[in-house]
């Protein structure tokens, strides 16, 4: 049997989760990461594998979960035009500095990936679905000139704006 009843206050006013402010600079830990394969026949995109990023805020327990989307880069060259290509390739770049992703040698995506944390500036999209949430605007390195990495494991690289 199991008994709430000490804690029947804090359960009624449990706080929502929240959305961070457009332009936050946050901590953020890979949780999950979800695999699949684009299926819709009539999609320019169709075979082409992918996978998506879900982080949270460690340090902002109230923040809501928010994910990410990357093509799987192996094949992808012969599927998608130069353009589009060299956008995915850039796109794991900046996401793999910022987590410290060795590519150099052969990882899984689903085992290896949770776990890792990174430096980001979050974003916000609108939707009449789903309200809020919050997005990836841009990866922070802490190898580059865009982050400063500080010696506290709870303060991240701060962008220069």
């Amino acid at each position: 049997m199991t008994d709430y009843s000490s804690l029947e206050k804090e359960i009624k006013e449990a706080p929502e989760p929240t959305v961070l402010k457009k332009g936050t600079e946050v901590k953020a830990r890979i949780i999950s990461v979800r695999t699949g394969v684009v299926e819709k026949e009539d999609s320019d995109y169709y075979g082409i594998s992918y996978f998506s990023v879900v982080f949270d805020a460690p340090n902002e327990p109230l923040a809501k979960e928010f994910s990410d989307f990357f093509w799987d880069l192996a094949g992808l060259k012969e599927m998608v035009n130069e353009k589009q290509y060299l956008a995915a390739l850039r796109h794991f770049h900046n996401f793999a500095d910022a987590f410290g992703v060795d590519y150099s040698r052969p990882f899984s995506i689903e085992d290896d990936l949770p776990g890792k944390e990174g430096w980001l500036i979050v974003g916000i999209k609108k939707s009449d679905e789903y309200g809020d949430q919050n997005t990836v605007q841009k990866y922070l390195s802490p190898n580059s000139g865009a982050a400063t990495p500080k010696t506290s494991a709870d303060e991240g690289p701060k962008a220069p704006f």
